[in-house]
């Protein structure tokens, strides 16, 4: 595909409808080698590639947005609609309310081109009012206004609308002579010394005041010609020996200054004096903060998404894991996006008039931020510091222990999550993220959240059915993702990152459905940023309780921000990425006194709906009825704040009723061919809930007629109670799946009823493809000790059976003394121990020969702090970890891990006893604690040929941990002695 062409195909999966075209080569006449080499010369320096941008603003999303204004103006509708006089039938409609002023200025970005007399944009404008102008906005990337923190922006306009209620074609162009004015207006605003070479022009404008009062503008058929990119001009420059400093000097004389007088307003950039570097006047602020105060910022990990796709998902950030380039920076200014990216190793000049975009630099990018990179980090960090002041950026970075030395450096601090397969309760997550803040000094701080499956599992469960021939996925499983992102609210961050290892623009129908169910969170997150955005919060939450029975069903943060507190509640019944919600029970928030007597609203349907609190004996209690995954109360003593909280929310209703319904659809579709498969290869020993399955579908089809009516309020509350009873139906068929993989083993203890104590890693189950899981269930329920079952394959048909094999680990007993750091049996057959953090915890490896669970051995793993202050969880407080010996295996195939374990201690939240495998690797570990019976755990691993595997144990925080009969099988096919014939049995009547 010739590469213009491509270009345009990615156009057009950035925004619909929109389509930026670069001029053909054209064929000609031959010419000799040394004339095209002239020719191409003087292209260079005399001529500049023109592109062109056609978009007929016919399709959605709207592409104009209202920026400064000096009339309170306020859209109150946008969208679009058929007109006869538009061109093809259709155009972008807008509505404002306006009041008294002059201007109410409507942008349409697009990415930084030269202010060149050539350049012309041309509008159909329709509307009530004369009066409305056409133009540019040209920015100065180094005149930094002090109010804004951006550019300073002028505007230049071309022609006028005269003809109301037609649609009237307006134009700009030639523009260079009026820019020369307004950029002595522009030094008469911020000094005489400002910088004001390298200007670009990144949007089209319409001045869109029609006076006091309503008025709508109805805009088609958006043309622009003569682009020619800000790098031309910068790449011609290099080519020709001068810099870009000497160039924009050299123009600028014409303007009428005297030469010596100009270049005191062009400063070195690599001058690291303040005086060279100062920018403007208002500038001595730099780097500025991190993350826009009064709003959460959401981050997208960058994956080559177009960001104007990206920012119609909600975000406003990308986190990048390269330097950027002219291209992505060109790209984020068009698209109004901002970018989080690790700083090129040197400055690079080209690149100095496009860094408006780029909101901080990433620290620690390819090496971990632990205890053992300080030195290196505190390098980089000096590195960035003497960086030219167009350069200085904040500095962010994600440390995963020695967070005081790691705040000291940085600017702001990403704290990730815990991942959501170890299972963390939310009291234990909003615990341990309170630990890790405490010690960041107070920096503004953002919480990374995974936005997709578990990846290495994912790639497990591709494998796995790549082997055995099933689909691949086509959903994702997003309420996990959702009730951590709220969890993290309930801490009022100043920005979420929504970590992904994989393109959402993938096309795929699983990235279609990941991309959908960020589309909803972020809406959410949107409608409640001004009161989350530097709220105080309550640093403990509470449990919110079922009315009838008094079992904890959900966990309440308390956020207040001016008058207003939030209360955000998430489910407590949660596993890895799976959620269900009240399950139609009742729950009771118990006010405080504080908060009798104050009105009270549910904004869970993006609305404010008024609630009735009840007065008991026990206090004033306030009840809902069918709860969602995440809830959120709002209560004021101020009735001013229905409004502007019923204002945030409709502003995203819409989207969010359409992504909720279609996400709901989807899952209820994928739930039902489950069940059907699971039922018809008999793998489970239930029946499917059909009754959940008939009323979810039918709350559905209500939904979608009310997504289709505009009623946005209504469709939500339809879609999230079928999306309840979908959730609880995957619920039940993943506990019907796994139930039999402990319970048919004669060796390993039984296990206990709550499906929340089963320690089972099957890739399948955890990335929620069910389909696959069935397929592979012969698998996990077959008993370890015998050939019970026969493998779900074409093979038995030819007499084959299998079975699992022999346990291939050596010393998963443990059945010798010693200890494991000595030279002794266990040593010499593989098994290795680690120790970290010797200053401030001891930890030790015994072989114990009393209370094993079977023979006379067992591993006890023990770590104890030297000092009175408790250990800390996570990475940072893993002290002790130990490796078996390796195993390999041949073939291809499926390995199972088995282990019977019980702790003892781990206080703390994020602590316990973590195994895993090296296939696995700790992403898919499973985490235990609290479990002072024998507990038995068992891993599932798909592995290719040649594999080596290890199984691993770590102990995290302080505690005590005693493991016994670790085996590792692989599953076999063995010929069948036996015939599969047998004699037909006579039927008597």
């Amino acid at each position: 595909m010739p590469l213009p062409n491509h270009l345009v195909d990615f156009a057009d999966m950035a925004v619909p409808g929109r389509k930026t075209v670069q001029p053909k080569p054209t064929r000609g006449p031959r010419v000799w080698p040394g004339l095209l080499a002239i020719l191409a010369t003087a292209f260079v320096f005399s001529t500049h590639a023109k592109g062109q941008l056609i978009d007929p603003l016919d399709a959605y999303p709207p592409r104009w947005s209202l920026d400064e204004n000096d009339c309170d103006a306020r859209i109150t509708e946008q969208g679009h609609a058929n007109d006869p006089g538009a061109d093809g039938g259709r155009c972008e409609t807008i509505t404002m309310l306006m009041s008294h002023g002059t201007k109410a200025v409507l942008v349409y970005p697009i990415e930084p081109v030269r202010p060149i007399d050539a350049l012309t944009a041309t509008l159909s404008v329709k509307g009530l009012s004369r009066g409305i102008q056409i133009g540019f906005r040209v920015r100065f990337p180094y005149v930094i206004d002090p109010e804004t923190k951006r550019p300073a922006a002028l505007l230049v306009y071309g022609s006028s609308y005269e003809h109301i209620g037609e649609f009237q074609r307006l134009g700009i162009s030639d523009i260079e002579g009026e820019l020369k004015l307004k950029r002595v207006a522009l030094r008469n605003q911020f000094g005489a010394r400002s910088d004001v070479s390298s200007a670009y022009v990144d949007a089209v404008v319409i001045n869109a005041y029609g006076g006091p009062g309503n008025h709508t503008l109805r805009l088609d058929q958006l043309r622009i010609e003569a682009m020619v990119p800000l790098v031309d001009d910068l790449a011609a420059a290099h080519a020709s020996g001068k810099s870009a400093i000497t160039r924009a000097a050299e123009a600028s004389i014409s303007g009428g200054e005297s030469r010596s007088q100009k270049m005191l307003s062009v400063p070195n950039p690599y001058v690291t004096s303040y005086d060279a570097n100062r920018l403007t006047p208002g500038a001595a602020g730099l780097p500025g903060v991190a993350f826009p105060p009064g709003r959460v910022t959401r981050i997208l990990q960058y994956n080559g998404e177009p960001l104007a796709w990206v920012r119609s998902l909600g975000f406003d950030s990308v986190w990048m894991s390269q330097p950027p380039n002219a291209s992505i920076l060109s790209e984020a200014i068009a698209a109004r996006m901002k970018i989080y990216a690790p700083a090129p190793s040197s400055p690079v000049e080209s690149l100095a008039p496009l860094l408006e975009p780029v909101a901080g630099w990433i620290v620690g990018g390819d090496r971990p931020m632990d205890s053992s990179n300080t030195w290196e980090h505190s390098e980089d960090v000096r590195r960035l510091r003497r960086m030219p002041a167009r350069w200085q950026r904040p500095l962010v970075g994600c440390p995963v222990e020695s967070f005081r030395e790691y705040s000291a450096m940085l600017d702001a601090v990403v704290l990730d999550a815990p991942p959501r397969v170890r299972n963390l309760s939310t009291a234990a997550t909003k615990a341990f993220r309170a630990q890790q803040s405490i010690r960041t000094n107070g920096k503004p701080l953002a919480v990374g959240i995974s936005g997709m499956a578990n990846h290495v599992a994912s790639l497990q469960t591709d494998a796995i059915a790549a082997r055995i021939g099933t689909p691949g996925r086509d959903g994702f499983r997003w309420h996990g993702m959702w009730r951590q992102i709220a969890d993290a609210l309930g801490d009022a961050p100043d920005a979420i990152l929504v970590r992904s290892t994989t393109p959402l623009s993938g096309g795929t129908p699983l990235q279609q459905n990941r991309a959908m169910s960020l589309s909803f969170v972020n809406r959410f997150t949107a409608a409640l940023e001004q009161w989350v955005s530097g709220a105080l919060t309550d640093p403990q939450g509470e449990l919110i309780h079922d009315v009838d029975s008094d079992r904890p069903l959900y966990f309440a943060h308390r956020i207040s921000s001016g008058p207003t507190t939030l209360l955000i509640l998430t489910s407590v019944m949660g596993r890895g990425d799976s959620a269900i919600a009240g399950d139609g029970k009742s729950i009771g928030i118990r006010l405080p006194p504080a908060d009798e007597g104050k009105l009270i609203w549910r904004l869970t349907h993006f609305s404010a709906e008024r609630l009735t609190p009840q007065t008991t004996m026990g206090g004033t209690v306030v009840p809902i009825v069918s709860p969602d995954v995440v809830e959120v109360i709002a209560i004021s003593d101020e009735i001013s704040e229905a409004g502007k909280i019923a204002s945030s929310a409709k502003r995203f209703a819409r989207q969010a009723a359409m992504d909720r319904w279609q996400l709901t659809s989807e899952a209820i579709r994928r739930s039902e061919n489950a069940w059907m498969q699971a039922v018809a290869a008999r793998v489970v020993s239930r029946a499917a809930p059909n009754d959940l399955l008939q009323v979810a579908a039918a709350s559905l089809e209500s939904a979608e007629q009310l997504v289709r009516s505009g009623q946005s309020e209504a469709s939500l509350r339809m879609s999230r109670r079928a999306d309840a009873w979908c959730a609880k139906s995957d619920w039940m068929l993943q506990d019907a799946l796994l139930e039999d993989v402990h319970s048919q083993s004669q060796s390993l203890p039984k296990t206990p009823d709550s499906a929340t104590e089963r320690f089972i890693s099957s890739p399948p189950a955890i990335v929620g493809d069910f389909e696959t899981q069935v397929a592979w269930s012969p698998l996990l329920q077959t008993p370890v000790d015998d050939l019970a079952t026969f493998a779900p394959s074409v093979a038995n048909q030819l007499g084959l059976r299998s079975r699992w094999g022999v346990n291939r680990i050596a010393g998963g007993d443990f059945e010798r003394g010693g200890h494991l750091g000595d030279r002794d049996a266990l040593a010499r057959e593989g098994w290795t121990v680690g120790r970290r953090h010797a200053k401030w915890a001891e930890a030790e490896a015994t072989l114990i020969h009393r209370g094993a669970f079977s023979g006379s051995g067992a591993l006890r793993l023990r770590v104890t702090p030297r000092g009175a202050d408790p250990l800390p969880g996570g990475y940072e407080g893993t002290c002790l970890m130990v490796r078996s010996p390796e195993v390999r295996l041949q073939e291809e195939g499926v390995v199972r891990i088995d282990a019977v374990v019980r702790t003892l201690g781990f206080a703390s939240p994020h602590q316990g006893l973590l195994i895993y495998d090296s296939i696995g690797t700790q992403e898919m570990g499973v985490l235990v604690n609290d479990q002072p019976q024998w507990t038995p755990v068992t891993l599932f691993r798909q592995v290719g040929k040649d594999a080596v595997v290890h199984v691993m144990m770590e102990v995290i925080g302080g505690g005590e941990a005693i493991i016994d009969n670790i085996r590792v099988r692989s599953w076999e096919t063995t010929a069948n002695p036996a015939s599969l014939l047998r004699p037909l049995e006579t039927v008597s009547n």
